[in-house]
């Protein structure tokens, strides 16, 4: 068999006899973009339901509640005089923050004592949590401030305005890279699309290999030449995949401020990896079910001890060592970093360190290959001879 007749059996393969391993590399990333994209698209929690519990009734707890009900992060779906309503809708579910106003609320604040307001959060779900928690700090602020500017005016008859920048001098201005509006989507979207490419790498390359195996007329090839046109075979298609998830984080509005002289090795390095770690797995197992079940079963760890949702820099000592056994540990952290701010420090360490394991994952998964080849030949050899 020739060079390009065994390119045009790999793409053959691929697109026509058995279409799952084209469906694998492209579909199953791109599904996942596509699907969480679209759920993640407003990119920043906003109207969390909130009810507030006022039981001032003054002018001062009407102004703390006009200043939740301005803000973005809340969404105020009832003001209520009465505790033990407000905590029935948090156990309904029919707001996630309460904010209870107390009785003397008015009566301290006018008398210059300190006044306590509660406000209570469903720590069920830590984004709504974290955000209620920072806003609701914010809020509170901003009202204090504009309390006591306005009770200095009234006591010296001066400028509120002045007064209050007299009272509060330092205001702080946050301002954040990359990710100025602190998008979700941009932050996990990307990461997730990567995950279903490494498992769509496995399934594909998995089923190719198995197919090998079985495949009587490959009897009198040589396995080698096989293999090494099917690894650039897929590699190939597996960078015209990572191409199509650029595109599509495009098309979702997810910034792209990489160079291709930095985005290109380290996908094309991932890719070798991937695919060679697919390889010794597929050659491990004696079916492609058991590849399956154990390619899917290590997708999950894959991701989180990838250091995506969780910095591998908080994990102790011995998770991290585990954690830099897997590849997408050396990527998914590098692309995010490309994406948003065009830069990576460690760049040439990834792309090395993935080098290496893949050259590892190669050498074990080829010579297991080339054995399962050369079994498998002789079985139907065995076969044919007993006829």
């Amino acid at each position: 068999m020739s060079l390009l007749q065994c390119i045009g059996r790999e793409l053959t393969n691929a697109f026509v006899h058995d279409a799952r391993r084209a469906i694998f590399l492209f579909g199953a990333a791109a599904a996942y973009l596509i699907l969480f994209g679209i759920l993640y698209y407003p990119g920043v929690v906003k109207d969390i339901p909130t009810v507030i519990c006022d039981e001032s009734h003054t002018a001062y707890s009407r102004a703390l509640t006009k200043h939740f009900t301005d803000t973005d992060s809340f969404s105020v779906v009832r003001v209520v005089s009465d505790e033990k309503e407000a905590r029935q809708m948090m156990r309904e579910k029919q707001a996630y923050t309460a904010v209870f106003i107390p009785q003397d609320f008015a009566k301290q604040i006018l008398t210059g004592q300190s006044s306590q307001v509660l406000v209570m959060m469903n720590g069920a779900n830590i984004i709504t949590t974290n955000i209620s928690s920072t806003a609701a700090s914010d809020v509170i602020n901003a009202f204090n401030d504009r309390v006591a500017a306005r009770q200095a005016a009234l006591r010296t008859s001066g400028d509120e305005g002045m007064l209050g920048r007299r009272i509060s001098p330092v205001h702080t201005s946050l301002r954040v890279l990359n990710n100025p509006t602190q998008s979700y989507m941009m932050f996990f979207v990307l990461g997730l699309a990567l995950a279903a490419m490494q498992q769509g790498i496995f399934l594909s390359i998995g089923a190719a290999v198995q197919g090998d195996i079985h495949d009587k007329k490959l009897k009198d090839s040589p396995p080698w030449t096989i293999l090494a046109v099917k690894l650039g075979v897929f590699w190939v298609l597996t960078m015209l995949s990572f191409c199509f998830i650029c595109f599509l984080a495009y098309v979702l509005g997810i910034p792209n401020r990489a160079s291709a002289s930095s985005l290109v090795p380290l996908s094309a390095a991932f890719a070798y990896t991937a695919l060679s770690l697919g390889l010794m797995g597929a050659a491990v197992f004696r079916t492609e079910l058991q590849f399956v079940r154990a390619s899917v079963m290590c997708t999950v760890p894959a991701f989180i001890f990838g250091g995506y949702t969780w910095p591998m820099e908080a994990m102790d000592p011995v998770t991290q060592m585990i954690a830099s056994l897997f590849p997408m540990a050396w990527l998914s952290n590098a692309i995010r970093e490309l994406f948003l701010s065009g830069h990576f420090a460690r760049l040439e360490q990834n792309i090395c360190v993935l080098f290496i394991m893949g050259m590892v994952f190669l050498v074990i998964g080829s010579v297991l290959y080339c054995r399962r080849m050369k079994d498998g030949a002789e079985k139907q050899g065995n076969h044919v001879n007993m006829y």
